[in-house]
């Protein structure tokens, strides 16, 4: 691979997308690699056009995409590039990539990349988000939050109100029986714990036709219900420390509805990726919910601990082999919300036991999870997979 082409995407919520993008191009700029940072203006696309023609890559790169028109035709395909689609995201959205024959991607997940393995697609590599190599942290910075959430609200409770009108009711006792197994099964990943419901449900001929399901609709559903009612839940466990919000609502109330109650949070609005990871640098304690992730690493986990922050999050196998629960990291599981709460008191209590772990999880993203060592595993693995198409 001796040139690829990083697009800018177009947009990106918080700027998130930006932020990987910038830090993917530099680290395989660092790493020898011939690369280009292109954003296409909706009003003059032509300079975009003109320099990926001009100097043809092996193949082009971005975050989430690029997904096809609305005819069905991709990018890629058409101009005979291949294109690397970085998902950052559940696969939910993102499974008409699967009929690109010029795109590999990238699942944060290693259970997505089992799920688009499932669709036939071939073209497809595990890559868990990454860091910037150069996050650095003060220890001797004052940390004026005790814990705090970057998440944004997500009314479940509505969510699941509307089922009754969207689904036939064999659905719906299909959804109210995945979101209580998903919760609690941290080894099946959501989507599997639908399938696996909804066999059942055919099994016992109830007259669902699988072909005439809207999956993507289901498992968006599904997806948002388990994210929703696990950071608000995880939140409600903490009874005595104080917890700070950062993001967005959804719906007229957002947050003040599920946590409007409890002295001990207060509530902010979204900031976006740059202050976010200030924020970080302020918090002793960093509360991550991702129960949608079975076998992976968020973002979220490892800035959190290159900024100095004790990350209590959910356990999944990935993590599970790369940290250890009180050690590098700290676990906290659905359900076992007493638990949660001793060990944020645990560890607020105990500044040398908490230092002793953020230091501990710190050294393991630094020396495994920053954007330098995602790019050195595109170096490798992307060659024969271009060859191939």
């Amino acid at each position: 691979m001796k040139r690829i082409d990083i697009f800018m995407p177009p947009l990106s919520n918080y700027g998130v997308l930006h932020h990987f993008t910038e830090k993917m191009y530099e680290a395989l700029k660092r790493a020898g690699v011939n690369a280009r940072l292109l954003e296409a203006k909706r009003t003059d696309p032509a300079p975009f056009i003109e320099a990926l023609f001009n100097d043809r890559p092996d193949c082009t790169l971005s975050f989430n995409g690029l997904l096809p028109d609305n005819q069905g035709r991709f990018f890629c395909d058409m101009v005979n590039i291949p294109h690397v689609a970085c998902l950052v995201d559940s696969p939910n959205n993102f499974m008409g990539l699967s009929k690109s024959a010029s795109t590999i991607i990238t699942c944060v997940d290693k259970a997505s990349v089992d799920f688009f393995k499932g669709t036939g697609c071939k073209n497809v590599l595990f890559m868990p988000h990454g860091i910037d190599s150069s996050l650095k942290f003060d220890p001797a910075a004052k940390r004026e939050y005790e814990a705090v959430m970057l998440s944004s609200c997500i009314d479940y409770e509505a969510i699941r109100s509307a089922w009754k009108n969207k689904y036939p009711g064999p659905l719906c006792r299909v959804l109210d029986e995945a979101v209580e197994n998903a919760l609690n099964d941290i080894n099946t990943p959501y989507y599997q714990v639908f399938v696996n419901a909804l066999d059942r449900l055919v099994q016992k001929q109830t007259g669902i036709d699988p072909e005439e399901i809207n999956f993507i609709d289901l498992l968006d559903d599904l997806e948002m219900y388990i994210r929703g009612k696990d950071r608000v839940e995880l939140i409600r466990a903490v009874k005595d420390a104080r917890v700070d919000i950062f993001g967005s609502a959804d719906g007229p109330s957002g947050w003040k509805k599920y946590v409007g109650d409890k002295r001990n949070v207060t509530i902010h609005g979204p900031v976006p990726f740059e202050q976010a990871i200030s924020i970080m640098k302020q918090s002793k304690i960093l509360l991550n919910s991702c129960p949608w992730i079975t076998f992976g690493g968020h973002e979220r986990i490892f800035a959190g601990l290159a900024c100095g922050a004790l990350v209590i999050t959910n356990e999944n196998a990935f993590l599970s082999s790369e940290f250890k629960d009180g050690e590098s990291i700290v676990f906290f599981q659905h359900g076992r919300w007493e638990k949660a709460n001793h060990r944020v008191n645990e560890y607020l209590e105990n500044r040398a036991k908490r230092d002793m772990v953020v230091n501990n999880g710190r050294e393991i993203v630094m020396n495994g999870h920053t954007w330098d060592h995602r790019a050195a595993q595109l170096i490798k693995d992307l060659p024969p997979l271009l060859k191939s198409l």
